[in-house]
C-alpha cells in the first residue's frame, strides 16, 4: 500500500443550520466561501448563539478529511498542516492520529488555530465563513523536504496556495508524486496563472475538481472541454458533478462515468473529500479508475448521509447498494 502524505490547512468545522434571512444579512451568496477575521467570525457566533442555534464542532480541513477517511479504509496515510499551540491545535491532531493518521505539526506560537463555519441552508448547501487563524501563512522554510521525500505520494488541497505560493512550489517540486485538488472558484480566479504554471512544470498524478471549479481553472462550460483542459496539467482528471455522478478520463484518452448514489442528504460538507479519499484508496491499489470511482461515490453518500466531514464509518458502504 502507498504511503500517501497530505498537506493543508488545520481548520475545526462549526456546522449550524440557519434560515436563507441569515445568510442574507451576512450579505453573502448561499454557497459562498468568505474569509474573515477572528474578531468577525467570533461575532457572527455570537449572534448564533444568541437565536439558540446548535453549533456542532469538529474537526474539519479538506486534506485532513481525505487522510482521515482513508485511514479508516485502510490506507497507511499521514498528515502535515499548521496550527496553534493552543487546545485546539493540539486536539486536532490527536484525533487524526486517534483516526490511524500519523500527524506531524507546524506549531505557530502567535496565532490560534483556523475555524471554518458551515451555515447550512434548507436546501443543504453550505456557506463558508473561514477564519484561517494559525494556518493563513506557510513559509516555505517550515517545509520539510525529507518529509516529502519519505511519503510515495503528497496529498495537497488547494486551499494551500492562499498560504503560499512558494511553500506550494517547494510542494510540487519536493514530491515524489502529487495529487492535487483545486480549492474553491474564488480562490481560483485569482491563482489560475500560478497553479497552472506549476502543474505544467510537475503535472500531478490526479488533478481532482468539481464543475464550477473546473470552469474557472479551465474556462470551459462542458465537463468533456474541462476535462481535456485539465488533461493538460494532469495525468488523470477527475471531475465530479453532485448529484449526476462523476467523469474521469486519463491521458490515453480512457475515460469512464460513474453515476452518483441516490442519498437523502444530511449535510453535504466533506462529499468531495470523502469521494477523493474512496477514489484514491482504490486507485493506488490496482490505478482502476472504475473500481476507484465506485467506492468514492460509495463513500461520498455515506458521508453525507450523517452530519458531519468525517462522519463516514467503513461498516457503512455494507448498507449502500452495488451496482
Amino acid at each position: 500500500m502507498n504511503k500517501i502524505l497530505g498537506f493543508g490547512q488545520v481548520l475545526w468545522d462549526l456546522s449550524v443550520f440557519v434560515d436563507y434571512q441569515f445568510i442574507e444579512e451576512l450579505d453573502i451568496k448561499v454557497g459562498g466561501h468568505r474569509i474573515v477575521n477572528l474578531e468577525t467570525i467570533n461575532g457572527i457566533l455570537v449572534k448564533l448563539k444568541n437565536q439558540k442555534k446548535e453549533i456542532i464542532k469538529n474537526s474539519g480541513g479538506s486534506c485532513a478529511n481525505v487522510m482521515s477517511n482513508m485511514a479508516k479504509l485502510g490506507s497507511q496515510t499521514a498528515f502535515c498542516g499548521k496550527h496553534g499551540d493552543d487546545a485546539d491545535g493540539w486536539k486536532y491532531m490527536n484525533i487524526l492520529s486517534n483516526e490511524g493518521v500519523k500527524t506531524h505539526s507546524i506549531v505557530d506560537k502567535e496565532n490560534s488555530t483556523g475555524q471554518l463555519l458551515s451555515l447550512i441552508t434548507p436546501d443543504k448547501d453550505r456557506t463558508f465563513i473561514v477564519y484561517r487563524g494559525a494556518s493563513e501563512v506557510l513559509l516555505p522554510d517550515l517545509i520539510d523536504k525529507e518529509l516529502l521525500h519519505m511519503s510515495d505520494v503528497v496529498h495537497v488541497e488547494g486551499y494551500l496556495i492562499i498560504n503560499s505560493d512558494e511553500a506550494l512550489w517547494k510542494i510540487f517540486e519536493e514530491a515524489n508524486k502529487i495529487t492535487f485538488d483545486l480549492a474553491a472558484y474564488a480562490i481560483i480566479e485569482n491563482t489560475r496563472p500560478i497553479l497552472q504554471k506549476m502543474m505544467k512544470k510537475h503535472p500531478p498524478l490526479i488533478l481532482f475538481s468539481n464543475l464550477s471549479e473546473g470552469q474557472v481553472f479551465t474556462q470551459k462550460e462542458n465537463p468533456e472541454d474541462i476535462l481535456d483542459v485539465m488533461l493538460e496539467f494532469s495525468e488523470n482528471s477527475v471531475l465530479t458533478l453532485g448529484e449526476k455522478g462523476v467523469i474521469i478520463k486519463k491521458a490515453n484518452g480512457e475515460q469512464y462515468f460513474e453515476p452518483a448514489i441516490k442519498t437523502n442528504p444530511m449535510d453535504t460538507t466533506g462529499a468531495g473529500d470523502s469521494f477523493s479519499a474512496g477514489f484514491l484508496h482504490e486507485f493506488f491499489k490496482n490505478c482502476d479508475i472504475q473500481k476507484a470511482s465506485k467506492l468514492g461515490v460509495r463513500t461520498a453518500s455515506a458521508t453525507i448521509s450523517k452530519l458531519g466531514a468525517r462522519s463516514f464509518h467503513p461498516r457503512q458502504l455494507k448498507e449502500i447498494p452495488t451496482k
